[in-house]
């Protein structure tokens, strides 16, 4: 069907379509496509409890406090940060890499 766009920037599908709902992906060149979506009712996330750790812990990273869930991750959370220091975080490796490969900044493979 060919719809011309209002000047509000509107298009109207009909009355078959009224009321629903739409995830709009723009694709290049100023196509759009129109997915039928349904919504899902959810509870509005709650914020996370602070707890405090026995020994007075908190997550690696210059946190104030931490939650429950870290502290049922913390060994997971401490082997995290130890690859941190030892390795770096990932866009320093990146960095690292290109610095060491300059030739992968080559765009004329592109």
């Amino acid at each position: 069907m060919l719809k011309e766009v209002g000047a509000s920037g509107q298009i109207s599908l009909g009355k078959k379509y009224a009321g629903r709902l739409f995830d709009v992906i723009v694709h290049p060149g100023d196509r759009f496509e129109l997915i039928p979506v349904r919504i899902v009712a959810t509870a509005p996330p709650q914020a996370p409890q602070i707890v405090q750790a026995p020994d007075g812990w908190v997550p690696p990273g210059g946190y104030a406090g931490c939650t429950k869930w870290a502290l049922d991750n913390r060994d997971a959370l401490e082997h995290y940060a130890r690859q941190i220091e030892e390795h770096g975080t990932a866009s320093e490796q990146l960095q690292r890499f290109l610095a060491e490969h300059p030739e992968m900044m080559n765009d004329d493979d592109a």
